[in-house]
Parts: C-alpha cells; structure tokens; sequence
C-alpha cells in the first residue's frame, strides 16, 4: 500500500470518527432538548395540582388537553396504595377523546380509546409517600409515551403521560439525515484527503522519481534539485552529501586502482626481467649472478612493501577495542634504533621526553618508521638527523635538500613523488600514511623546510 493510499485512508477515518462524533452529539443533543421540553411539560402539571391541592385533582381517566391552539394531549390517572386506580377511571377513559381526536383542532397522534395507564408498585408507593416522583417511559396501545408519577395528597399519586410519537418521528428523521451527512462527509473526507495527499506527497514522488533516474543512470556527478526549505529539501540536501562523499570515495578508489597498477608495473617488470635472466644457466659469472639475486630479493621486499603501504592507506578509523595508551617516545626510540642496525652510517640524535598517547601501537609504530625512513632516504652524507619528542610534538628534521615549492603542497598527496624521487626507491606512500595514520589519532602533521637546509616533519599529538 502507497503512503498517499495509507494516509488518504488515515484521513477518511478521521473524518469518520469526526463526523460520527459529531452527528451522534447532535443526535444526543436534541434528544435530551425533546424529552426535556416534554418532562418541562409533565412537571408543570404536577406543580399544577401541588399547588391547588386536592381540588386540583383530575377526574379518573383521561386528561383533557386545555390547550386550545393544538397542544399535546396529557392523559391522567389517579393511583392508590392499595387499588391502584381509583373508582370510575375505566368508565371516565371511555367518555374521553384519545389523541386522535380531532375536534379541538387535531393532534397528529393516532387515537387511544379506553386508555388505562401502567401502574406498578413503584407507582403504589409512590401514593403511600415511600418513593419519590419519578419519570418513566412506556408503550400504550403501540404509542411510545413518557409520563411522570408524583404524590399530590395523603395516599393519593397522579400519573400524567404525554405520547412522544412525534418526538421519535422527529429523531427517526434527524437519524437519518445524520446518517446521510455523516456518509456524505465520510465520502468528501476521503475524496479531500487523496487529492490533498497528492498534492503533499508531491515533492516526495518527484524525489522518488529522481532517485531511481539517478540509481539508473548510474551518473555519481549528478545532483538532486533542492527547492525551499522543508523536509523534503533537507532530504535532498543530506542525499546530495552523501552523494558527494560517494563520488569522491569512487574517484578516490580509481585513482588508487590507477596510481598502485602504475606503481606496481616497474617493480614487476623488474623483477620478471630479473627472473627471466636468473632462469638461463651459465649466461653470467657469479658474481654478477650472486648481485642479480640480491637484487630479486631486494625488489621483492620493495613490492611487498609497497603492497603493505597500499593495504594499510585503505585505514581510516581506530575502533575502541583497539585504543591503548601507547609510550610513543619507546616506540620512537625502537624505530631509531632499527635505523642504526639497518643503515650504521647514519647519526640520529635523539632528545625524547616520556609521552604517552592514546592509540593503537602498531600503527603509531608506523608513523615513526615512515618518518625517519624519509629522512634517511633524504639526508645528507655525513649529516645527522634530529629527532625530537617534547609536550606531545615529535619532529624528525633532516639535512637534505628540503623541499621544492612546488612539492610542498602535495607532500603528502597519496602516490606523489617529485622528480628527485624518481630515481630513488619508494612507493609516494609514506608520507600519505603518516598523515592517515596521524589524523586517525586526532593528531596533525606539518611538513616545512628547516632553517639552514633540510626537511622538517612535526607531528602534534594531542596528550591529556
């Protein structure tokens, strides 16, 4: 089911339960002003006779209406504790005019010959003085009437009744035209209500629309239009975000496919040429086959290194459950200390102060080797190279040939090498991680050249 569907029906069920609610206050409403008009009628009568005592009495029988200009006819019977009716009421009822009478101008009810009106015990005590005046309904000879019963002397109860046939005919009419209004409001609410919804959820369906064209298309440039400012355009606007971050994840993942194939065919040309050379016997001397084999070995770690740098430029977050506090002046320190071993001709001095970071240490580890590992690729022979770890900054300052101007904006641009690196080993990754990996810590990395020559990296880790 559509939501335009869904909330039209939502809609003719509101109107429902309103129009419902409605018509049967109204219903209520006159009802209780009919019978009230007509209790208002049967309790004067009484106040009547209360007044003027038992002289006020009514003949036994019917009641004749003193209403000249067509008023109801009230019909009357005196009641007993112990007989119920008086004496002479059967015989007075009979020389009475019933309601349909037409003689004093006509009552529209039908007429009621030889009328006895219901007494019960609670009219009896009633007359005794036991009980109270009381309203009461019931059906004479076919005609719905409503009649009250009250004490009027010692031992003595009145009963008037009133026929209220025309009281239900007007509340059978008012039913039905309720009925009519409440279905043909029913009718209208539905019919408002799916043309109203159409018209709301209008935004919602070109959006859709748009959507599914864009999701065919398969076009990741193209954009939803954004018209005001209600939900609908905040929707588009966070869908057109996402688009954005989509867009730039895709053309970020070509570049990488691009720039690691590029990357990854000299050192597999390389290597295969190399092999190709090693897999004829007897074609070099030994030594130049010992230095082909060396050679292997090294562009076979160069590859597996430039794979791990691939890898590891995929990682974005630190998860919780990998979070530690991490002494990232000993790690530091374990990473100047492979530099020696790996390369005894270098000097690395050294002025590390404690430091602990919140973070994962094999990546922090990474960060340090990527940085000192630039700086021996770049430092001058002879020179030494400076590392620095004070108040949470770390800087690693070499005596090379620094920076161009030019380079200094994409130093640390995924892939990127200079025209001086070209001719020395290396992926254009390195520098990429460390800032990865520098950021994912909440950690920021500057590169700039030194006063006096070389490069100087800092990394400014944020320490509670």
């Amino acid at each position: 089911m559509t939501i335009r569907r869904r909330l039209a029906i939502a809609t003719a069920i509101t109107v429902a339960l309103a129009v419902a609610a409605a018509s049967l206050a109204s219903y209520l409403a006159v009802r209780a002003r009919l019978l009230g008009e007509v209790d208002d009628s049967l309790r004067q009568r009484v106040e009547r006779i209360t007044r003027e005592g038992p002289r006020g009495l009514p003949p036994p029988g019917i009641f004749e209406r003193s209403d000249r200009f067509g008023g109801p006819q009230v019909y009357s019977q005196v009641v007993t504790p112990e007989t119920g009716l008086t004496e002479g009421s059967a015989d007075t009822q009979r020389r009475g005019r019933g309601p349909g009478d037409r003689r004093d101008g006509g009552d529209r009810g039908v007429r009621l010959d030889a009328v006895t009106l219901p007494v019960t015990d609670r009219d009896r005590e009633v007359a005794a003085g036991t009980s109270r005046t009381y309203f009461w309904d019931a059906d004479v000879q076919g005609v719905p009437m409503r009649g009250v019963t009250a004490p009027v002397a010692a031992g003595v109860a009145v009963e008037f009744a009133r026929p209220v046939d025309e009281v239900q005919s007007v509340l059978q009419g008012l039913g039905v035209i309720l009925l009519v209004v409440t279905g043909a409001g029913i009718a209208v609410g539905a019919g408002l209500g799916w043309f109203l919804t159409g018209r709301a959820l209008r935004p919602v369906t070109d959006f859709t629309a748009e959507t599914e064209a864009l999701a065919g298309a398969g076009d990741l440039s193209r954009r939803l239009p954004v018209n005001g400012d209600d939900e609908v355009a905040r929707l588009a606007r966070v869908f057109n975000g996402t688009l954005d971050q989509l867009e730039s994840s895709a053309e970020a993942q070509r570049r990488l496919v691009a720039d690691a194939s590029h990357e990854l065919r000299t050192p597999l040309a390389s290597l295969r040429a190399n092999i190709e050379v090693l897999q004829q016997p007897g074609t070099l001397p030994p030594e130049e086959h010992a230095a082909l084999l060396r050679d292997v070995v090294e562009q076979t770690d160069e590859l597996a290194a430039l794979v791990t740098d691939i890898v590891r430029a995929g990682e974005t977050t630190v998860r919780d459950d990998e979070a530690q506090d991490v002494r990232i002046d000993e790690i530091t320190a374990a990473a100047i200390e492979r530099i020696r071993r790996l390369h005894p001709g270098v000097t690395v001095l050294e002025d590390l102060s404690p430091t602990v970071v919140d973070g994962v240490p094999e990546r922090l580890n990474r960060l340090v080797a990527n940085l000192l590992d630039n700086a021996v690729k770049w430092n001058a022979p002879g020179q030494p190279i400076e590392v620095a770890l004070a108040h949470g900054v770390l800087t690693v300052r070499d005596h090379g040939p620094g920076f161009s101007e030019d380079d200094l904006p994409h130093v640390f641009d995924r892939f990127y090498r200079s025209a001086e690196a070209r001719g020395k080993p290396g992926s254009g990754l390195g520098l990429s991680i460390v800032q990865q990996v520098a950021e994912m810590h909440g950690a920021t990395v500057t590169a700039a050249n030194a006063p006096g020559g070389g490069a100087l990296m800092t990394v400014n880790f944020h320490v509670g």
